[in-house]
């Protein structure tokens, strides 16, 4: 009798030990292919570039979380407050200052409107080749391409996201601090003027 409650416990200590032997060896597998996921990723928005170097962000810029650097320019993961929680962004700035690509990795924004964020392409085409300055502006700006006048840093407006400004807004400062940390206008990173 004895040994007939042995072999099933036997049995489930064995099957236990291998599903966390194989759970452990997944979650490395999944994390090497999130590490390639967003390298490629980062390849894609900084076209031209092949390697890329963490450096350290010490300026006051909130928004950033992240600076990777190329041998052309920077990929610069951005996080700032929407509507419904953070958006979290990949925006490759050229070493000259100028938005090469953009992507939204994480949002949890109204969906149908804030969410399309995410796949808008015509939205978001509008930040690139932008250099910074950029503001929400009506719709009869954004679509005339009006800039801003002299005495503000606006340079370009940008239509909104047709019910999802705040959003809009938010990926605005995201794509103006990227820049910002290129061109050295955002002086507290350290960073000298144009990204050098």
């Amino acid at each position: 009798m004895k040994k007939s409650i042995f072999v099933p416990i036997i049995a489930i200590l064995c099957t236990a030990a291998a599903l966390f032997g194989l759970t452990m060896g997944l979650k490395r597998v999944a994390e090497t292919n999130a590490q390639a996921e967003h390298l490629k990723m980062m390849r894609t928005i900084l076209p031209g570039s092949t390697e890329f170097t963490v450096e350290p962000y010490n300026g006051d810029d909130a928004n950033i979380r992240s600076v990777h650097k190329a041998e052309n320019g920077f990929v610069i993961e951005t996080v700032t407050a929407g509507y419904a929680g953070n958006i979290t962004m990949l925006i490759g700035v050229s070493s000259d200052g100028t938005v090469t690509g953009l992507v939204v990795r994480e949002m949890s924004e109204t969906i149908g409107l804030g969410a399309n964020a995410l796949n808008d392409h015509e939205f978001l085409a509008q930040f690139l080749n932008t250099s910074g300055g950029l503001a929400i502006g009506t719709n009869e700006d954004a679509f005339s391409g009006a800039t801003g006048s002299s005495d503000t840093e606006v340079s370009t407006y940008v239509d909104a996201i047709s019910g999802a400004t705040v959003t809009s807004k938010a990926i605005v400062r995201c794509v103006n601090s990227a820049v910002a940390y290129v061109t050295g206008a955002d002086t507290g990173s350290g960073a000298t003027s144009w990204g050098g």
